[in-house]
This record gives C-alpha cells, sequence and structure tokens, in this order.
C-alpha cells in the first residue's frame, strides 16, 4: 500500500508516525509526504517566540533527517501538491508531476483568517502561520517599529504581544473585538484576571472594538477603530483566526462546508481520502486546535490499515496559554455566552488579590469544562477527570 500526505504540519506527521508503528515494514507500507515549505515538521506554537528572537526553522524543528530515515518516511519539501486526480487516484504536483496513491491524508492546515479591513495590504501589516511569516516580521521589526498593534486578543495574538513587548517598543496594543480576552476559552470573571496580567506586562488591551481601516501611503502608520480612535502603529498584526484550505478538496468535487466534511472514520466523501487536522469538519465542528490534530492522527492511521472499529468521537478542546509568567488552561465547555447555563453546575472560586481563579463545570455528573488560572496544582486531576463522572464534593475538595 502506498499512502500520500499532503502537508507536514502535525496532523499530517503523527499519521505518518502512526501508521509505521502500525506497520513498520516499509515493503508493505510506502509513505510520502509532499510539502510546499522548505522545512521539516517544526513546532509552529513557538512562531510567536521566533518572531521577538533569532531562533530559525531548524531550531523549532520536532524530528530531525535520521527521525524520517528510522521510520521510511520521504518527506519532498518546496513540493506544493495543485491537483487531486480521484479516477486515477493520483496527485499532480506544481511541476506538472504525477504522483500515485491508493490511499490519500489532506492535512494542508489552514491560513491566518484575512479581515476584510481596508489598506490591508499596506505593508508592515502581518498575519502568522508559517516560519516565513515569522521571519518577515522579525525582518520588518528590525526597520525601527516603536509601535505595535496586535488585531485579536485570542492565544496566538496574547502569546505574540509577551514576545514582542520589550524595551525597543514603545506601546503594544491589543485589539479585540469582543468584549473580553480569550472570548473562547475564558469567561468573565477570568478574562478580567489575564487583562491585568497582561497589562502589567505592558500590553495595552482594548476591548469590545473594531477595526475601521489601517492607515498610511505605502506603510502602515495608524490603526483607525470604528469608535474613531487611532493607534499609532509602524507594524500590525492580525491573529484572528484561520480559514481551512480546502480549495484542494473543492476543486477534486469532495464535499465541503467551512472544512472538509468527514464521517467517523475521517473519511471524506472518496472512500480513498481522509483528513487530519485544521481542514476536518465533523458534526459541524472545525476545531483548528493540536488536540484535534491528535485525536485525528491515529484515528485516520488505524482505518487505513483496516482497523475499521476506530472511529473519532469529537475532541475536548484544551488550551494552555504560553506565556510566561501567567499560568492558564482552559477545557471543554466554559462560556455561555449563547445561553444555556441553568442546564449545568458550576462550581468556581476567585482569588484576586492572589491572581487565581478556577472554574469547574458538570453536566448530568460529568465534567464538561474547567478554567485553571494562576496554578497548576490542579492541573493533572482536571486532565485525568474531563469528560468523566464527578460529584460537586470531590471538585470542591480541590479548591484552594
Amino acid at each position: 500500500m502506498k499512502v500520500v500526505i499532503i502537508g507536514n504540519g502535525i496532523a499530517g506527521i503523527l499519521a505518518a508516525s502512526k501508521l509505521r508503528e502500525l506497520e513498520p515494514e516499509p515493503k508493505n507500507l510506502e509513505i510520502e509526504i509532499f510539502t510546499r515549505e522548505a522545512y521539516e515538521y517544526y513546532a509552529r506554537i513557538r512562531l510567536p517566540e521566533a518572531v521577538a528572537s533569532q531562533l530559525t526553522a531548524e531550531d523549532l524543528e520536532i524530528y530531525k533527517p535520521e527521525w524520517y530515515a528510522k521510520k521510511a518516511v520521504q518527506v519532498f519539501k518546496n513540493t506544493e501538491v495543485v491537483e487531486i486526480d480521484r479516477p486515477a487516484q493520483e496527485v499532480v504536483l506544481k511541476n506538472g508531476t504525477r504522483v500515485g496513491y491508493d490511499k490519500l491524508i489532506l492535512a494542508m492546515g489552514a491560513d491566518s483568517f484575512k479581515l476584510p479591513i481596508p489598506n490591508a495590504d499596506l505593508d508592515g501589516v502581518f498575519t502568522i502561520r508559517e516560519y516565513g511569516d515569522a521571519e518577515a516580521i522579525r525582518s520588518y521589526l528590525t526597520a525601527g517599529t516603536r509601535h505595535v498593534v496586535i488585531i485579536g486578543g485570542g492565544l496566538l495574538g496574547l502569546e505574540a504581544a509577551r514576545h514582542l513587548r520589550n524595551a525597543d517598543i514603545d506601546t503594544l496594543t491589543i485589539v479585540e473585538i469582543f468584549p473580553r480576552l480569550l472570548p473562547k476559552q475564558l469567561d468573565t470573571d477570568g478574562a478580567r484576571i489575564l487583562q491585568e496580567l497582561m497589562e502589567r506586562m505592558g500590553c495595552e488591551c482594548i476591548t469590545g472594538a473594531q477595526v475601521e481601516e489601517f492607515c498610511g501611503e505605502k506603510q502602515v502608520s495608524s490603526v483607525l477603530l470604528k469608535d474613531e480612535r487611532e493607534l499609532t502603529a509602524e507594524t500590525v498584526l492580525i491573529s484572528a483566526g484561520i480559514r481551512p484550505r480546502i480549495q484542494l478538496a473543492v476543486d477534486a468535487g469532495l464535499e465541503v462546508n467551512r472544512g472538509i466534511i468527514v464521517d467517523e472514520h475521517l473519511r471524506s466523501t472518496d472512500e480513498n481520502i481522509y483528513v487530519v487536522g485544521d481542514l476536518v469538519e465533523f458534526e459541524g465542528i472545525v476545531w483548528g486546535i493540536i488536540p484535534a490534530a491528535m485525536d485525528h492522527a491515529p484515528v485516520v492511521a488505524n482505518n487505513i490499515v483496516g482497523n475499521e472499529d476506530v472511529h473519532y468521537r469529537q475532541t475536548i478542546p484544551r488550551n494552555t496559554l504560553k506565556v510566561a509568567g501567567i499560568d492558564l488552561t482552559s477545557f471543554g465547555k466554559v462560556t455561555f455566552d449563547d445561553g444555556g447555563e441553568e442546564d449545568y453546575e458550576i462550581i468556581a472560586k476567585m482569588d484576586e488579590e492572589a491572581e487565581r481563579y478556577e472554574k469547574y463545570v458538570l453536566k448530568d455528573g460529568i465534567l464538561v469544562g474547567s478554567i485553571l488560572l494562576g496554578s497548576t496544582e490542579n492541573l493533572k486531576f482536571v486532565t485525568d477527570h474531563i469528560a468523566r463522572e464527578m460529584t460537586r464534593e470531590e471538585v470542591e475538595e480541590r479548591l484552594w
């Protein structure tokens, strides 16, 4: 059997690794990976760190060449796939070469969502999704940026803010359209403490604000908000979510929506094409987070080698903010912006002086969500018990 994987991010590489674990003999299972990037698989979550340092793509690499050789996984870098010929079971490369497959795994990931803001093409306005983006921002910053604006108060935006906020920057402002930072991972109480911590680090936070336009002639010089406030900025980083790279699937006639529609085996509407990572849309949800990629890989690998009793059952989101000096992890269901809070049992405790906040969400005796801010004391407890039976008394025993 020959398996072709398009994309060498975490989802594609984990799928390849699991395939080799299930079938160690290369003569029985050939694995080829095609990536348009010039690098081996690297830690994309460290890109904000790379922006403000001299880290190279090689420094971010997870596996060295000997790992690929040992696993008998061949990676073709700088090699873009431009077409999927489903009837022929071939992928077509940009140079016209055709590569056959028995099974195909789509793992192209996602692009940063580009907000429809006037003048977003000005020099100095960036998104960050690949190492090349981090390199471009780093080069631009050396030109003398004193004022930075980050559009988006999600995980990536906050992590980038912390790394960029240094003595060379006079002001760094985070603009979030929702009324709080980390709107998917934190409730109002948790977000208030987080914002205080970020502002103490020198990052101004403006929430509930929308960008009207970027101002400047050739280069960005300021950011105009809809409330007419104007923020000076020589560099702007947009971190406002992702858009799955589904065009190959669209052109191939696969069923798509926001992502590529899959069944419980993570198969697309073509029985020989599987999907992992940011591209997956299952039961109407596109997660776009690392825990989902980690859940997808073993399911796809097992199904490809014939273990079709292995099903995907949906991911429980887990997100950790990687900012020095802030301990924050959010699991599962923790916000109720659309209502329905009355269907859940909520246990929470806050100590604003200690800057600690914990929240536990139960439904029908199951722990379905938790916020841990300011301490890692109960991190293992929640990791071990999320999605399992739990009583209010067991939760209250954990409260400090």
